[in-house]
């Protein structure tokens, strides 16, 4: 009845809750409830796979995407988050049947056409990878488990974490998914603190941690030179013309804060309260969220775009065209054989006023772009990078960083964010 449907979805609601703040065991609990209490919902099962790949439980993963293929045939988000999976569990076949099925479905959905790709591009990458887990698996046969609960992915400090799993654990008479979660937790915490150590020593023995950094090659396309020198000569013309002096908002211009619809009709305007979101929207895994409220999350773009602001403050109709501000910049990463590309959403980048700094755990970065606007990055990265095999593409219409991994880690994230545009100040 209508109750069931309710308590629905309020499981899923604290489903999502959970999720965005990463705590997996407690997203899946609620995404399964909802699912029981209202079986006739893919969303609810679409969901339920993403806690479970999370976990590394891609069979089950696949489970749910079948059963959400059932219920609701016409709906493609079952197929892609299954196709996704297979991705991930390394069942690259299985998964571009998927994918082609999904796109049939909904052929306006341009993520099948992505991820079918990957899975072209994924291809030459594999068979390398299988030699090197099936060595790790001979290490160590209590191991195997744990490696298919993560794709066979090998780990840094991968004998360390065994000895101390053998220790510490009752290994043998675990659950696959606990030993697999421990595993997972044992590895990121060892390169935490070996990165820890290593800066410590350095600077102890006088090295500068900043020393590890350094710049990336920059290559700009012919498309990105054209963008900004026209954005350059149509600032200059707004210059000359006087635009965003006193008078020269137009009336029906929409207020610049994220999330405001409210529009500039005469003086009494500039006075307007509104309320807005300071942070940068992110879209990730189908997921949209701002930055600065990530409770709020939903895979819709209109139910995005609908999110009402979390901060109040008071309209702004125009900017200052001589001054350079700090501004927020989409961003998003995919996993692509042995790289993670992170792509930011900048147009009109000027080259020479960006910076670009690696080191094999850290990323700092400054995009100017619009003239005028500066976005700035810093991330300890989730796992180990080749600085020497990374770059930096600037396009038309975004700077993708391609970062070669150091090992063959699957990336959940892209690691823990020390600031992002103008998070310093606050």
């Amino acid at each position: 009845g209508w109750s069931r449907i309710l308590m629905a979805e309020q499981e899923f609601e604290k489903g999502n809750e959970h999720y965005v703040k990463e705590n997996w065991d407690e997203a899946l609990k609620h995404f399964s409830r909802a699912a029981e209490l209202d079986p006739s919902k893919a969303e609810y099962l679409v969901h339920k796979a993403a806690a479970l790949c999370k976990k590394g439980l891609f069979d089950q993963a696949v489970e749910a995407c079948d059963r959400g293929i059932e219920v609701e045939p016409q709906n493609s988000k079952s197929y892609l988050r299954k196709g996704m999976t297979l991705v991930s569990k390394g069942d690259l076949e299985a998964a571009k049947r998927v994918l082609l099925q999904g796109q049939g479905v909904d052929p306006s959905n341009r993520s099948f056409a992505t991820w079918l790709k990957k899975c072209d591009a994924s291809s030459s990458d594999q068979s390398g990878m299988v030699e090197v887990n099936s060595e790790i698996g001979k290490h160590d046969t209590t191991l195997t488990r744990m490696l298919e609960q993560h794709n066979n992915q090998a780990y840094a400090m991968l004998d360390t974490t065994i000895e101390f799993v053998a220790r510490k654990t009752t290994l043998s008479g675990m659950d696959p998914s606990t030993t697999s979660s421990l595993l997972n937790e044992l590895c990121r915490k060892y390169w935490r603190e070996g990165d820890r150590v290593s800066r410590e020593e350095g600077t102890r023995g006088g090295h500068a941690s900043a020393e590890a950094m350094r710049a990336l090659p920059v290559i700009v396309s012919s498309s990105a030179k054209v963008a900004l020198e026209n954005a350059r000569k149509l600032r200059e013309q707004e210059l000359a013309a006087g635009e965003g002096g006193a008078g020269g908002i137009k009336p029906g211009t929409q207020c610049k804060n994220n999330g405001c619809t409210n529009v500039y009709e005469n003086e009494s305007s500039l006075e307007q309260k509104c309320r807005y979101h300071p942070g940068a929207p992110v879209f990730h895994e189908g997921y949209k969220y701002w930055s600065c409220c990530k409770k709020k999350k939903t895979t819709e773009f209109s139910e995005f775009l609908s999110f009402a602001g979390c901060t109040e403050g008071t309209c702004v109709f125009q900017d200052d065209p001589t001054k350079k501000k700090k501004a927020l910049c989409r961003y998003d990463f995919f996993q692509q054989g042995g790289n993670v590309t992170l792509s930011i959403y900048a147009k009109k980048v000027d080259p020479d006023s960006c910076s670009f700094n690696l080191s094999p755990t850290r990323l700092t970065l400054s995009i100017l772009f619009d003239v005028v606007n500066n976005f700035s990055l810093d991330v300890e990265l989730f796992g180990r990078v080749d600085p020497d095999a990374c770059k930096v593409s600037i396009l038309a219409p975004k700077v993708e960083i391609t970062l070669k991994k150091a090992d063959g880690t699957n990336w959940t994230e892209l690691g823990n964010l020390l600031s992002c545009g103008d998070d310093e100040d606050e």
